[in-house]
């Protein structure tokens, strides 16, 4: 996600993937395929290749593919609230009954020194801020059964993830100007995609910065990126496990080499860089400076952390302005034996052209196993790229409209649902023979 108005969060989770067929296939030789990429710059391809224009001008597609448009923004709710604009993140759940229900962030701009106000101030964490979540349930049909306001009062909701117990975690880019807001911001926020608009606190000890994304790992370890120039990459460590709210320890990642940057001090793609953690002292800082703590006790540097996705060999992660040619880097982190161990990092893509495979933004493993990625380049189109574990690259979406944020797929791993981010806010469903676009 830039640090502009109009940034993109692509979701970092899939929603039933652990348990689809074929969903850890792609994993085992993830490592393999994006360095093989890295090693060759990344394959060329014209953009939207393969992709049918779509005659309404909103979204191309490839051949026997279809998508509808679920949600826009301006339209009124079942609460009577209209959609807010700036559609983000967003998470998919299996209702009781069998239903699809996604919960979507709104990362609406700052206008400092004050944000527009929440539209349900009684309910909202800071009623000067409308940021927040709407929640959409569908039927099998991807008509609308309900939509309503989730979460309200927080500013710029970029990001986040899904976790194992079923929630879905917000995050808070707030930029710069959003800490000069009465009411402090920057934090992480659980919704229940079962419950209605209630008030939600902040959970602090998850700390206070620039968030992206998170990731859960099998021992319920939070992983968080941070997106900034200078950012870090953190673990929250739940003191009871799935209940994040009850406090944890906040931890940076730190090279046991000595490296401080992941960028200015060069890593041998496919080589694992053993790593420890160091523990932060105050996640909930007056100012932006917790990444200065983490990094006086020697926490590397990550460029512009962004999306994150578990996977059974480790944690894959991207830094969109990273490497050497500014144009994005994957990392895996692969965890220790327990919560104490260090686990080792690895660089396992770095671009270096212009217009192949370029700035990673958020990513995230489909139930059959491909890597789908966000691409947040310079390019007038932005997309939305698969990649097989044979190294294939195939083009699922794109538009000149605005960029793509919040790529889900459903339950039942048969409709991709994505955001349109604005001009105006759209989430899409898209529907199609996906096996075709593996060949």
């Amino acid at each position: 996600m830039t640090n502009t108005l109009n940034r993109r969060g692509f979701l970092g989770a899939v929603a039933g993937a652990a348990g689809a067929t074929g969903a850890l296939a792609m994993p085992g030789t993830l490592a393999a395929t994006l360095l093989s990429l890295s090693a060759c710059g990344g394959p060329r391809q014209t953009l939207g290749a393969g992709l049918t224009p779509d005659p309404n001008g909103i979204c191309d597609l490839p051949k026997g593919f279809s998508y509808k448009i679920i949600s826009q923004a301006g339209e009124v709710m079942s609460d009577g609230l209209e959609v807010p604009g700036y559609h983000d993140g967003m998470g998919a759940f299996k209702g009781p009954n069998g239903e699809t229900i996604l919960v979507r962030n709104h990362e609406t701009p700052l206008f400092f020194p004050k944000d527009p106000p929440s539209p349900v101030p009684d309910m909202a964490y800071d009623p000067a801020s409308s940021g927040g979540t709407t929640t959409i349930w569908l039927d099998d049909a991807l008509n609308v059964i309900k939509h309503h306001l989730s979460l309200t009062g927080t500013i710029r909701n970029c990001a986040g993830g899904i976790t194992p117990w079923g929630t879905w975690v917000s995050c808070e880019e707030a930029g710069g100007s959003g800490w000069e807001m009465g009411k402090r911001h920057g934090y992480a926020f659980e919704v229940n995609p079962l419950d209605p608009l209630k008030k939600i606190e902040p959970i602090k000890a998850m700390g206070r910065f620039n968030h992206e994304a998170i990731a859960v790992d099998g021992n319920g370890t939070v992983y968080e990126t941070e997106d900034d120039m200078n950012g870090c990459f953190y673990r929250y460590i739940p003191r009871v496990g799935g209940r994040l709210a009850e406090g944890g320890t906040l931890q940076a990642l730190k090279f046991t080499d000595g490296r401080l940057h992941t960028t200015d001090e060069p890593m041998q793609p496919g080589q694992p860089y053993a790593c420890e953690w160091v523990t932060i002292d105050e996640p909930d800082p007056e100012d932006n400076t917790l990444r200065r703590e983490a990094q006086s006790k020697g926490a590397a540097i990550f460029v512009r952390g962004e999306g994150i996705v578990t996977a059974p060999d480790g944690l894959y992660f991207t830094c969109t302005q990273g490497g050497a040619a500014g144009i994005g880097q994957v990392f895996k982190y692969i965890p220790g034996d327990s919560a104490d161990a260090g686990g080792q990092v690895m660089l396992v893509f770095e671009a270096t052209t212009p217009g192949a495979l370029e700035k990673p933004d958020n990513i995230v493993i489909s139930p059959w196993g491909d890597l789908i990625i966000c691409e947040d380049c310079d390019l007038t189109s932005q997309r939305l790229v698969g990649l097989t574990p044979e190294g294939k690259l195939y083009h699922i979406a794109a538009t000149d409209i605005s960029e793509w944020a919040g790529a889900c797929f459903s339950p039942d791993g048969k409709t991709l649902f994505a955001n349109i981010q604005k001009d105006p806010g759209r989430t899409l469903a898209i529907r199609g023979p996906w096996e075709s676009l593996r060949g």
